[in-house]
């Protein structure tokens, strides 16, 4: 309960959160909130305690109209296939994305187009970093092989594994809660290609999720290696940002990547291409695995990925709702 605000004292925002849980009281299972989810979306709506109730029960309809707490999520116990490749936990294996048994068709094309994207270690304040190589990613084949209702799919379920098993041994560590992570887009090699029309509707998509379902999940966002075109995309971007969460987010140039990324990075937990030392050559694809990069091979489809609009096969999506197992619930 440690967040800025210009007025309100910690004994005020104490009241306002009591407020808050009170008028959660006709919602089911409300006794089941914890005080950091609730603030989660106060703090996003400034403390309106009624803007706060809007947002949190649209939340709690799209759970549950979407059965978001029932998605499969990988664990060390479920040997369920990684939707994200992971480096640098203790609750999860270090992994690539592979075409294994259980993991769909529409995971598997997403794979073949991103630029390469991994949970790669913490940051200095021990929140999980998630490095993307957004330069590498193949727009606008991903606009014509996946919808984006499956890109939509796709983002919750990665949310949900990265809020179900990697916060939970974050706060651990850091001994205190951590529901926030920081993010890494490395624009190397990035052109215009990625920034068609069509993709920017993707990318809206992505942004209205988390922003009215994940509230206040993002510790800080670098832009890094930024060409001087991003900067025209960001003025098209940005308006689609709540302020709270632009004012987050650092757009650095080649030349400042490393020192800023290092303020607030160890070493050892940057890969290596950003500044850092970090290379993670125990496992094939180092740090970030890239098809596009081609450090490791394009996924193929097998006779054991369905060909369904869900991360996972029907049979695993299925099970997931009844049994814990295949959904690790926090």
């Amino acid at each position: 309960m440690h967040d800025q605000h210009p007025v309100l004292t910690d004994e005020k925002k104490k009241e306002l959160l009591h407020t808050f849980r009170q008028s959660l009281e006709d919602v089911p299972d409300s006794h089941r909130f914890t005080d950091t989810l609730l603030l989660q979306f106060l703090v996003g709506r400034s403390w309106d305690v009624d803007a706060a109730k809007k947002q949190f029960v649209m939340s709690y309809n799209w759970r549950k109209d979407n059965h978001v707490d029932r998605l499969p999520c990988a664990t060390r116990q479920n040997k369920l296939p990684l939707l994200v490749n992971v480096r640098g936990y203790d609750a999860i294996d270090d992994g690539n994305v592979e075409s294994k048994p259980g993991l769909s068709q529409t995971a598997i094309r997403i794979a073949n187009c991103m630029g390469g994207d991994c949970f790669h270690k913490v940051d200095r304040e021990g929140h999980p970093i998630m490095i993307d190589r957004t330069g590498y990613h193949d727009a606008k084949k991903l606009c014509h092989e996946v919808s984006i209702d499956e890109i939509s799919i796709f983002q919750t379920a990665s949310n949900e594994f990265l809020n179900r098993v990697i916060m939970p041994e974050c706060s651990q560590k850091a001994g205190r809660i951590i529901f926030k992570e920081t993010v890494i887009f490395d624009c190397t090699h990035m052109g215009i290609r990625q920034f068609q029309m069509t993709a920017l509707h993707y990318l809206k998509s992505v942004i209205d999720t988390i922003q009215n379902y994940y509230p206040e999940t993002l510790h800080r966002l670098f832009i890094v290696n930024a060409p001087g075109i991003l900067h025209t995309i960001w003025r098209i971007v940005k308006p689609w940002l709540e302020q709270r969460t632009a004012d987050k987010v650092f757009i650095l140039n080649h030349a400042e990547t490393p020192k800023v990324l290092l303020k607030y990075i160890a070493p050892e937990n940057l890969p290596r291409f950003l500044g850092g030392s970090c290379t993670c050559d125990h496992i094939e694809g180092g740090c970030v695995p890239s098809v596009m990069l081609g450090n490791v091979p394009p996924l193929k489809v097998t006779e054991y990925n369905d060909n369904v609009s869900t991360p996972y096969n029907t049979d695993v999506m299925q099970a997931a709702l009844e049994d814990n197992l295949y959904r690790n619930p926090t």
